[in-house]
C-alpha cells in the first residue's frame, strides 16, 4: 500500500504520511506540527471547496490546532464518507489509516479530473470497494432467459461521488445505496419505495445518477431536464449511463463534460454501454 496523489508524493512521498497509512502508531492527532500537517490542511481545503460544501478555509501553517481538528471531524462525518470506528456514532479528530487513504484517493481524483481519466464511473459489476453481500436484491433482463434476480450490480454507476449534498439516484433500485444515494423517480408515476423528486428541496443534490433510465418517462425531456436543474447544486455531478446518443443535446446543455466513455457491458456480453459525467452549471 502506498500513497498515490501528487500532493502527498511530490517531489517525494512524505514519510510521515506514508507511515500514517500503514501504522496505527503513526496516526496524526491535534498538537502535531510539520510539513506533513500542511499537506493535510491543503487536502482538506481543496476537497471542501465549492458551493454547498464545507469550505474549511484552513490556514496552511503546519499546526494541527483546533480548526484543523474540527475540519478533520467534519470531513470524516460527511455522509459520503462516515469514517468511524465500529463503536463510534461520531467521528474523532484523528487522521489514521482510513482517513489518510480517503484524503489521498480523493486528491488523486481531483488532480486527475478530466475526460481522459476513467475515474467517475464503475466499468465493472463490483463498483467501488465495499461489502457487496450487504447490497439489496435487484434485477436486470438477460437475453432470452428473462429477468434474473440477484444482488444489485454497480456497472455504470458513480464510484467517486462529489459529496457535500444529497446524492440522488433517479429510477434506481438500490445499486448506489452503498455510496449514500437515495432512490427517486423524476416526473414518473410513483413506484414502491421510490418517492418523486417533487418531494426534494431546491438545490439539494451534489450528485445525481441515472442508469438505464430515461430523463423523462412521458417523453417530456424538457420537464426532466428542468427537474434535474431544480434539485442540483451548482457544480453538481450528473452521471448518466444509457442511451447517451438520444439525450446527448440535453445532457450537454446541462454543463461541462467531466468524463465520457464507451465500455464493454458485462451484463450483456458482446455489447457496449456509453456513460457521460456532467458537471452541472
Amino acid at each position: 500500500m502506498a500513497l498515490i496523489s501528487k500532493l502527498f508524493t511530490t517531489p517525494t512521498a512524505d514519510p510521515k504520511l506514508e507511515a500514517c497509512l500503514i501504522s496505527d502508531a503513526a496516526h496524526l492527532a491535534p498538537g502535531a506540527r510539520g510539513e506533513h500537517v500542511k499537506k493535510i490542511q491543503t487536502a482538506l481545503n481543496e476537497l471542501s471547496r465549492g458551493p454547498g460544501r464545507e469550505n474549511f478555509n484552513l490556514e496552511v501553517d503546519g499546526l494541527y490546532g483546533p480548526k484543523t481538528a474540527a475540519a478533520v471531524k467534519a470531513y470524516k462525518n460527511n455522509p459520503s464518507r462516515r469514517i468511524l470506528q465500529p463503536w463510534q456514532t461520531s467521528a474523532d479528530d484523528i487522521v489514521g489509516k482510513r482517513t489518510i487513504q480517503s484524503l489521498d484517493t480523493e486528491m488523486d481524483v481531483l488532480e486527475n479530473e478530466s475526460p481522459a481519466q476513467d475515474r467517475f464511473v464503475s466499468t465493472t459489476l463490483a463498483g467501488a470497494p465495499h461489502d457487496h453481500s450487504k447490497c439489496p436484491i435487484g434485477a436486470f433482463r438477460q437475453g432470452a432467459g428473462g429477468t434474473v434476480s440477484f444482488l444489485v450490480n454497480h456497472f455504470g454507476t458513480p464510484v467517486n461521488p462529489r459529496g457535500g449534498g444529497r446524492k440522488i439516484n433517479l429510477g434506481g433500485e438500490g445499486e448506489t445505496k452503498y455510496l449514500g444515494f437515495e432512490d427517486f423517480l423524476p416526473n414518473f408515476f410513483p413506484g414502491p419505495f421510490r418517492p418523486l423528486t417533487s418531494s426534494l428541496p431546491h438545490r439539494c443534490a451534489s450528485d445525481i445518477c441515472l442508469r438505464d433510465a430515461p430523463i423523462s418517462k412521458d417523453g417530456s425531456v424538457e420537464k426532466g431536464k428542468n427537474e434535474i436543474l431544480r434539485i442540483a447544486q451548482p457544480a453538481c455531478r450528473l452521471t448518466f449511463c444509457g442511451d447517451v446518443a438520444r439525450f446527448r443535446n440535453t445532457l450537454l446543455s446541462l454543463g461541462t463534460v467531466v468524463e465520457h466513455i464507451v465500455m464493454a457491458d458485462p451484463r450483456f456480453p458482446g455489447t457496449n454501454s456509453e456513460a457521460i459525467v456532467i458537471r452541472i452549471r
